[in-house]
């Protein structure tokens, strides 16, 4: 039987972000022993075994190769379901299911991301000092060890919302200052040609990232704390919004497919300002448009998938295939999400309305 043992050993410390003199020192061997196990000019010998199991958080049968594969499913099935909890899951079933994965894998850097994403939740509602310090040592390790760059910088980043809420604005700097500036990303790059016949793909990808990120910062400007929330202010929002929607239009033409989400979430928030500055006409008309934009979203869901956008500015962009894994569209649609939000009291003067029933049972239609 071919033994790989030091081919795993090498994957387990590359996932764990530990060096050969880190291995070394903590199981008692040289790091030339680690080197050459790794380069299969030899084996550990079998009393070092379980050390270096206990090491890795592994049986000594996945060391040996026997069971890896499932451990690896296993693993895959555990970040599907935290996925997928992170969309549809109570706060409390979200931390129940993290701290057990956690609990299972305490060296996987994604789920411990995971948990602390989930106590960050819990903690925004409680203000609890421990549970801070948790999900403040929780991250810094990610932040600081994990290879994976979608994972480090994902904890970067709530690292600074977790600071920029308590006022902590010197460690939140101290975190920005780790992230990449927009003008060195990887779109960028790309869009400026890599000499592989791809460079209008390219440009048109960072066209639509930079949309939709441009169609988010609007929003976030238009309800950060920083803009008082009152009527001298309502005019100006909603005039920010329809420009945001106009843009869309401008870069997707009327195919805006999964972009009509945005439209929906943007109309739906231009109706909350229209009703309370009394205007109860021009709330209906916003909430016709969300309803509008929220159907088309679920129906493009239902259809559009590896079509591709028909603008000039993007026609080399597709609607991804479904994935296999979770979405969270598989348990709820746009209009589902856009139905909760029409119980809100703000909306009981109108609701007797026959253009608001129209909306809710248009929105009932493809709700689920």
């Amino acid at each position: 039987m071919y033994i790989k043992i030091g081919a795993i050993i090498k994957k387990l410390r590359a996932e764990n972000n530990i060096t050969q003199d880190t291995l070394a020192t903590a199981i008692g061997v040289t790091p030339q022993a680690i080197s050459r196990w790794e380069s299969e000019g030899g084996y550990p010998d079998i009393e070092l075994l379980p050390m270096l199991a206990d090491f890795f958080s592994v049986s000594t049968d996945e060391l040996l190769g026997y069971k890896l594969s499932e451990r690896e499913q296993e693993l895959a099935n555990v970040k599907k379901e935290l996925e997928r909890l992170a969309e549809v899951g109570s706060v409390e079933e979200r931390v129940a299911y993290a701290r057990n994965a956690f609990a299972r894998y305490p060296n996987d850097y994604e789920i411990r991301d995971h948990l602390a994403v989930c106590l960050y939740d819990v903690w925004q509602e409680t203000h609890d000092e421990v549970l801070f310090g948790e999900i403040e040592s929780l991250l810094v390790s990610v932040a600081n060890e994990c290879t994976d760059e979608n994972t480090r910088y994902d904890a970067i980043n709530t690292l600074i919302m977790l600071y920029g809420e308590v006022k902590q604005s010197e460690k939140a700097k101290e975190w920005v200052n780790r992230l990449t500036p927009m003008k060195y990303c990887r779109e960028t790059a790309l869009s400026g040609g890599i000499g592989d016949g791809k460079t209008k793909y390219y440009i048109q990808d960072e066209i639509d990232k930079l949309t939709e990120s441009l169609g988010s910062a609007i929003q976030n400007l238009v309800l950060n704390d920083d803009i008082p929330n009152d009527s001298s202010t309502w005019e100006n929002k909603i005039e920010m919004l329809n420009i945001s929607n106009q843009m869309f239009f401008l870069i997707y033409g009327d195919d805006l497919m999964y972009h009509h989400s945005q439209l929906s979430f943007n109309y739906w928030i231009i109706s909350t300002y229209q009703m309370s500055l009394g205007r109860t006409e021009e709330a209906l008309e916003a909430l016709e448009k969300m309803c509008h934009h929220a159907v088309a979203h679920d129906l493009s869901y239902q259809n559009d998938h590896g079509k591709h956008f028909i603008s000039l500015f993007v026609d080399t962009q597709i609607y991804p295939e479904k994935s296999k894994d979770f979405h969270e569209l598989t348990e709820h649609t746009q209009c589902y999400y856009r139905l909760d939000r029409m119980q809100n009291k703000r909306y009981d003067c109108i609701r007797q309305d026959p253009r608001f029933i129209s909306i809710i049972e248009k929105l009932n239609q493809y709700a689920k």
